[in-house]
């Protein structure tokens, strides 16, 4: 997937969640005479929430090593909106951390993570028991790799080394109470990562001095409302 490409799969998930922002946000004017919901679980209040080891799919790569299925977990919280019958938003931050195998190497041979920090917003519907939403999250990240690898053509390889970048993520889930204020949920987040090596950082000498890691994260959630 190049750059011209990875712009194109953004835009109509960025659209789509301006639209529904503007919409919700601005244009429910019923939900705002209703006033905020309160009573217990998904109602108007803080929340927090940390990812068990989710599984991450990759299913592109630009200018990087192919790559193969691996793990992640991440923390975030923030506010959740509840206004009406059934409108539903949150905003919120998550910092999340993904260890990422290379193809044909093993991870003590050629390892490497990424970190995202990422202000998150999720719009949807529900009660205060259940409820469905859209993900859209943008916000810095890197990637850090180690080697001690003979990787052929471009020598024995060792050292470490890292790269900053920015991620968009977009995706959806649902999530539910099961006691109290305990909820668990799962969502589906791809995540487009572009990453800057400069020209002196150029980890396998190709042409650019940037590379993309594009994936999917299959993630069980659990947390608490305030």
């Amino acid at each position: 997937m190049n750059r011209v490409c990875w712009a194109r799969a953004l835009t109509l998930p960025l659209t789509a969640a301006l639209a529904g922002a503007c919409y919700f946000g601005f244009g429910s004017a019923e939900a705002e005479a209703a006033g905020p919901q309160r009573g217990g679980g998904f109602d108007e209040g803080g929340y927090v929430y940390l990812t068990a080891p989710s599984f991450v799919l990759p299913f592109a790569e630009d200018d990087f090593i192919d790559l193969d299925p691996s793990f992640g977990y991440g923390f975030g919280g923030g506010y959740m909106f509840a206004r009406g019958k059934l409108f539903k938003a949150s905003v919120g931050g998550v910092l999340e951390h993904s260890v990422i195998f290379f193809d044909r190497y093993d991870f003590d041979e050629f390892g490497a993570h990424v970190i995202r920090f990422m202000p998150e917003a999720r719009i949807g519907a529900g009660t205060n028991k259940v409820w469905g939403y859209g993900l859209f999250g943008a916000g810095v990240a890197g990637a850090l790799w180690n080697w001690n690898a003979d990787l052929g053509f471009l020598g024995d390889l060792r050292g470490r080394n890292s790269a900053p970048g920015f991620n968009v993520q977009v995706g959806g889930g649902v999530q539910g109470i099961v006691w109290n204020n305990l909820f668990i949920g799962g969502e589906v987040d791809l995540d487009f990562g572009l990453f800057f090596e400069g020209d002196d950082n150029d980890w396998a000498n190709n042409a650019d001095d940037d590379f993309g890691i594009y994936t999917v994260a299959f993630e069980v959630m659990i947390g608490w409302c305030f």
